[in-house]
């Protein structure tokens, strides 16, 4: 082996051992890695939290539900006399209250008419007929004295109270031929047109209000209690979705059905064109709870099938768990009925791995 690496191989061997045995630290490299290991253990042992003051408040609820508008007046129109149609409803046409929305041909109407009155004129007739016979077949000195017994009986012998009511129901048939809208309203699914001919009973149209237009909709039991309070609704049609009118709950169907629905009915309270019986809408209902304490819903933990909240102990630094009870909830707090007081500190993120008595950091 030449020399020189002889001599290189030499001076290696005290560099390794050296190195093997290390070199004291000095005291400020061993402040600096206990410190790091502490803040590491600390970090991974202690949780970092985020923690929220509990208020007293009112929690605003909103509640959407799909429905359908329609009219409360509405009916169906069917023609009363049979005959030659002479006008009919248009579709689409809106028609005042008492204007005629169809009109059948009146000529055999006024016929019947003209023949009950001219039998009724036979029946004066005969009445003034009887009396005269009566009359001549006294005393010269009783005709002048018919009892009214007697002319009683001549006036139904007559056959006048007869011959009046046939001649009042051909004028009633009469008036049937002009058929009269029974409120203001638009003609819709018209099914006849002028010149048919049209059957006593037979469906014309049907005749809607747009003045009386409501959402009609479904909500669950459990939500029926809400609707006791002091609540805003507004409509929104879904092919509008701009559009917000306001209205008014109605009617609450007081069955509930086999899914746990009752049906609810909010009267429109802003008039507005373009809208029509049928069409799909969207019902918001929005109200306030009563006071309770408030959280931002990441506050709750669900543990066990029980809910509770974590609240800090400021002199420990130990979270607290604390259940309580939820009285209501929207999409951002819940109001909490018991369990917490207004002004306790509460864990709102950061909690889900915490324990009773966790230590933990504040951010």
């Amino acid at each position: 082996m030449p020399v020189s690496r002889i001599i290189s191989c030499y001076w290696l061997v005290p560099i390794l051992f050296l190195l093997s045995c290390g070199v004291p630290a000095t005291e400020d490299e061993i402040i600096v890695q206990a410190t790091t290991e502490v803040a590491a253990k600390t970090g991974a042992e202690v949780p970092v939290v985020t923690l929220h003051v509990a208020t007293t408040g009112h929690l605003p609820l909103r509640r959407q539900a799909t429905g359908k508008l329609r009219a409360r007046r509405e009916v169906t129109i069917k023609s009363q006399s049979g005959g030659l149609l002479l006008t009919a409803p248009v579709e689409g046409t809106y028609y005042k209250k008492g204007t005629p929305l169809l009109t059948t041909d009146p000529r055999p109407l006024e016929l019947a008419r003209d023949r009950a009155a001219a039998a009724l004129d036979e029946a004066n007739y005969r009445e003034r007929d009887l009396l005269l016979r009566l009359g001549t077949n006294l005393v010269p000195e009783d005709s002048a004295s018919i009892t009214d017994l007697a002319r009683a009986n001549v006036h139904l012998q007559a056959g006048i109270p007869a011959a009046e009511v046939a001649l009042t129901e051909a004028e009633f048939q009469l008036s049937l031929a002009r058929l009269l809208a029974p409120f203001g309203g638009r003609a819709a699914d018209v099914l006849v047109q002028a010149d048919d001919q049209v059957a006593p009973g037979q469906e014309i149209c049907t005749l809607t209000d747009p003045a009386s237009l409501e959402a009609e909709f479904s909500l669950l039991e459990q939500e029926i209690a809400g609707l006791a309070g002091q609540r805003s609704v507004y409509i929104t049609p879904v092919a509008q979705p701009d559009l917000r009118l306001r209205a008014e709950l109605d009617i609450i169907n007081p069955r509930v059905d086999a899914g746990g629905l009752l049906r609810v009915r909010a009267r429109l309270i802003d008039g507005k064109k373009n809208l029509y019986p049928g069409m799909n809408v969207t019902v918001t209902l929005e109200g306030k709870a009563p006071a309770a304490v408030l959280l931002p819903k990441s506050a709750v933990v669900l543990r066990s099938g029980r809910t509770l909240v974590f609240t800090y102990d400021e002199p420990s630094g130990l979270a607290k768990w604390q259940y309580v009870t939820i009285a209501a909830e929207n999409d951002e707090l819940v109001a909490i009925s018991d369990g917490v007081e207004a002004g306790q500190r509460v864990v709102v993120a950061g909690g889900l791995t915490l324990d009773h008595d966790s230590p933990v950091r504040l951010e």
